[in-house]
C-alpha cells in the first residue's frame, strides 16, 4: 500500500488561469524579490516566507515567481535561492524554491554524483511512492537531465537494492 505523498496540483501539472494562485503568493514572491534584491539578501525574510509553506503553496510560488518577475536578472526562483545562500542552507533553500517533483531529482541527481551512489537517499525517495508520483519522478528527471533514470540506477545500483529499486520505478504494483 502507498500513500500520496504529493499534493494534488503537483499530480496534475495544472497551470489554467481557473486554479488560481492568489493575492497571498504574489504578496509572497514581493517578499522574496524585495529580501533578495541588491547586495546580499535578508536570510530571515526568506525563510519566514518560503519555510513556512506546504508543498501545494511553494509549488504554486515556484511557478508564479517567474511570471511576476519575468525581467529580473533570476526570474527562476530556485536560481535565485542557489546564488544568494551558499553551503547546506542554500541548498535547502534551492531544493525548497523547486517543486517537490523537481527537488527529489535533483536529490537523485546529487545523490548519483561522482564514484559511488548514497543508497538510502534513493531508497528513501523511489520507494514507497505511487504509480503517479513515479512516473512524475522518471519523466522529470528525464526532461531536467537528459538522462532515463531506469538506467542510471541499473549503472549505479548492484545485488537486491537494484533489484528493489529497479521494481519501485517500474511503476507496477
Amino acid at each position: 500500500m502507498t500513500i500520496d505523498l504529493y499534493p494534488e496540483i503537483v499530480r496534475q501539472q495544472d497551470l489554467s488561469p481557473d486554479v488560481g494562485f492568489g493575492t497571498e503568493i504574489d504578496e509572497d514572491c514581493k517578499t522574496i524579490y524585495d529580501a533578495t534584491k541588491g547586495f546580499g539578501a535578508n536570510k530571515q525574510r526568506v525563510i519566514d516566507t518560503l519555510a513556512t509553506k506546504d508543498a501545494t503553496e511553494r509549488w504554486k510560488l515556484c511557478k508564479r515567481y517567474p511570471e511576476v518577475y519575468a525581467d529580473s536578472k533570476k526570474s527562476n526562483l530556485a536560481e535565485l535561492m542557489k546564488s544568494e545562500f551558499s553551503g547546506d542552507f542554500g541548498r535547502a533553500m534551492t531544493m525548497l524554491a523547486m517543486p517537490l517533483d523537481e527537488a527529489e531529482c535533483y536529490m537523485l541527481k546529487k545523490a548519483t554524483d561522482g564514484i559511488g551512489c548514497n543508497v538510502p537517499v534513493i531508497y528513501s525517495i523511489l520507494c514507497g511512492r505511487t504509480n503517479t508520483e513515479i512516473n512524475l519522478v522518471k519523466k522529470n528527471y528525464f526532461k531536467l537531465y537528459s538522462k532515463d533514470l531506469g538506467q542510471l540506477m541499473a549503472s549505479e545500483l548492484h545485488g537486491d537494492v537494484e533489484n528493489l529499486v529497479l521494481n519501485a520505478i517500474q511503476a507496477g504494483e
